[in-house]
């Protein structure tokens, strides 16, 4: 009896992809828990002492990145953001003592953001933005403390 290893191949193959296709049938997606945005519009004036805002704190349901979207801006400039730490839903408290990761935002900017705020033992998180100009301007964005 000769063993044909074509077909013995052929029929391995088969059935594992037989089989990563019942397997993958029974598999959804995961969304985290927290990841719908919410808009925040920040004005910056360096000249005044306000080149640094936060928005209110939202609750941060898993380790995810955070997420960010430029939607205007006057005169298109950018601004900085960070992912912080924040006491409550709402709160106005913020824990930056963990490494933050900042992003440079244009209008129609979109970053999933690395953050440490859930593995550094915060449930809250807010978003610290800065000025990246000398003059007065007007950002809108949109943001979540968890993506998708």
């Amino acid at each position: 009896m000769r063993l044909n290893i074509k077909k013995i191949l052929s029929k391995t193959l088969a059935g594992a992809l037989a089989g990563a296709l019942v397997f993958s049938t029974g598999m959804t997606i995961t969304w985290a828990n927290n990841h719908a945005d919410t808009t925040a519009t920040m004005t910056f004036d360096e000249a005044s002492g306000y080149y640094i805002d936060y928005t209110i704190g939202r609750a941060k349901d898993d380790d995810t990145s955070g997420y960010i979207r430029g939607i205007w801006a006057n005169n298109d400039y950018s601004f900085s953001a960070a992912l912080v730490g924040a006491n409550a839903n709402g709160g106005t408290t913020y824990y930056e003592n963990f490494r933050l990761w900042r992003y440079r935002v244009y209008p129609n900017d979109k970053f999933y953001m690395t953050n440490y705020v859930k593995e550094s033992g915060y449930n809250y998180a807010a978003m610290k933005c800065e000025s990246n100009y000398a003059s007065q301007y007007t950002v809108h964005f949109a943001w979540s403390p968890d993506s998708i």
